[in-house]
């Protein structure tokens, strides 16, 4: 059971989980007999670069395959060989333990030289290619400049950006793409199916949000439920098997600082430490367990919300609702600024314990910037105390003003006579070099600003639309605005004042790439 992703490894093209935009591309070439000499496959592991690099080699050697069709039979002896790992004409070379050019010469560069033996091609799979030492590469270009006809070279890696711009240029490069979420559930419900397994489809989506894409992963995790020996699995029962971790740390840690209990939270980081507990690793749970609050209270869909169990998402959604999305971008900003303190901290608990008490003072002063702003009359009441208790008609008295007083309007006056205005024009174009600067110096910032759109500019005064009002609270904040001036004056040589407004609708668009930048969909 431990070995299901060996069992169900796809065999034909129509076996394959999606990776539909490559697919078709290989299909076309293979039924239109236009095959290349060489090709890199790049993306995530466990996605199905080899498996792919297999079932081409396959199609491309199956006697049995009709012209104009790219499906293998998968019945004749060169298919089963293939499948099998035994045929002579098709070698695979795991490029991670093969990294020296003698190891290149001996199994590829001389091979190729040969005609195949019984096979139309000779083909060459070499895994994790990146691995390849730099002669190796050199001597492997040299038979990808001048390749044998009967050669065909397939190229698989994790991580393209190591490999030569000599070898990527002489390759037909296709990215790989990490398996959609539904995809893999869909996968292990036909594995469960045909093994007869009835397992819970929450259990099923808990481990493909786990897998993160990786269906080789996913089936390697179900094959370890499956290891259990039921006919039937729960979520009870998986719990053995996926640990999810001390998820219920976090949260009660989480819940603590919203509710301003800094003992309470306090005394987690102590007992973690006398547990001999990673904080490191709670530091990394805590900033994903902020972004997973502002997924759920914006109903952005996110894989990692699967991973929890219902009792724990029943907590969270009681958080979201004692939390604004402010709140939360704060808390985030904190606990990345202390993740970068905590790694030349030689106090491993102190980053921790600073983050706690920063956090409640951050909270305590937008409460009370939050009370003073609710107490402020929106018109100010003039009193005159001076005013007579009789009525009586008031004396008009001409005041002259002082010579400094005439001088400091003098003063003003020039200033805004040198004044240099800012044009709409020259605002759009320096515009990315500003949220480049924000980026610099708040992150936090940068993710209201780019949901800004900029409406007009009037004797430097900048008109902004912003897609909620606590948007528009961000940037009226007192830091963040000192922070624009300077950033302002840094790149137009002018203070801007900003005048914020809230749009009728939401921006779509920006919504949509705020949740493409989290991983996941508005819904």
């Amino acid at each position: 059971m431990s070995t299901l992703y060996r069992k169900y490894r796809p065999q034909k093209f129509s076996d394959l989980v999606e990776q539909k935009h490559l697919v078709q591309t290989l299909q076309n070439e293979i039924s239109s007999n236009k095959i290349a000499h060489a090709y890199l496959f790049s993306g995530p592991r466990g996605i199905g670069k080899t498996t792919l690099a297999r079932i081409f080699a396959k199609a491309i050697n199956c006697p049995n395959r009709k012209e104009e069709e790219f499906e293998p039979c998968d019945n004749c002896s060169s298919c089963a060989e293939i499948t099998a790992s035994r045929n002579i004409d098709v070698l695979e070379m795991d490029a991670a333990s093969h990294t020296g050019v003698d190891n290149v010469r001996e199994n590829i560069i001389e091979n190729a030289q040969f005609k195949p033996t019984k096979s139309r091609y000779k083909v060459f799979i070499i895994d994790e290619v990146h691995m390849l030492s730099t002669s190796a590469f050199n001597a492997l270009l040299k038979t990808l400049e001048e390749p044998p006809a009967h050669a065909v070279f397939i190229l698989a890696t994790t991580e393209s950006q190591k490999i030569p711009a000599t070898i990527v240029s002489r390759c037909q490069r296709f990215n790989f793409k990490k398996i959609n979420l539904d995809s893999v559930v869909e996968r292990l419900e036909k594995i469960a199916e045909q093994e007869k397994i009835k397992v819970d489809k929450k259990v099923l989506r808990q481990v493909a949000a786990k897998s993160d894409g990786c269906l080789r992963d996913a089936e390697s995790l179900l094959g370890q439920i499956f290891s259990l020996g039921k006919n039937k699995i729960t979520q009870e029962d998986a719990q053995n098997v996926l640990p999810s971790g001390d998820i219920q740390t976090v949260v009660d840690f989480a819940d603590f600082i919203l509710q301003k209990n800094q003992a309470g939270a306090l005394q987690i980081i102590d007992d973690l430490t006398q547990d001999g507990k990673s904080l490191a690793q709670f530091h990394d749970d805590l900033l994903q367990f902020w972004r997973l609050l502002l997924m759920l209270k914006n109903k952005i869909k996110t894989s990692a919300l699967y991973e929890l169990n219902s009792d724990t998402l029943k907590q969270m959604e009681e958080l979201v609702k004692k939390v604004s999305d402010r709140e939360l971008l704060n808390l985030a900003d904190l606990t990345m600024k202390r993740m970068v303190f905590a790694k030349n901290c030689p106090i491993t608990e102190l980053p921790l314990e600073l983050l706690v008490i920063e956090s409640l003072s951050e909270q305590e002063t937008q409460e009370i910037k939050k009370i003073n702003h609710d107490n402020f009359p929106k018109k100010p009441i003039l009193k005159d105390v001076s005013l007579p208790t009789k009525k009586e008609p008031e004396q008009k008295k001409e005041i002259l003003p002082t010579v400094a007083e005439i001088k400091e309007k003098e003063e003003v006056k020039k200033e805004e006579t040198n004044k240099r205005l800012i044009s709409f024009e020259e605002i759009n174009e320096k515009w990315p070099e500003v949220l480049n600067k924000i980026n610099e110096k708040s992150p936090s910032l940068l993710f209201v600003m780019k949901m800004a759109n900029l409406m007009e500019i009037n004797e430097n005064v900048l008109s902004l639309a912003l897609p909620y009002d606590f948007h528009q609270k961000k940037v009226k904040d007192n830091k963040n605005n000192e922070l624009l001036q300077e950033i302002f004056m840094e790149i137009f040589g002018e203070h801007l004042q900003l005048q914020c407004t809230v749009a009728e609708k939401p921006f779509n668009a920006e919504i949509n790439d705020l949740a493409a930048d989290f991983g996941g969909q508005v819904v």
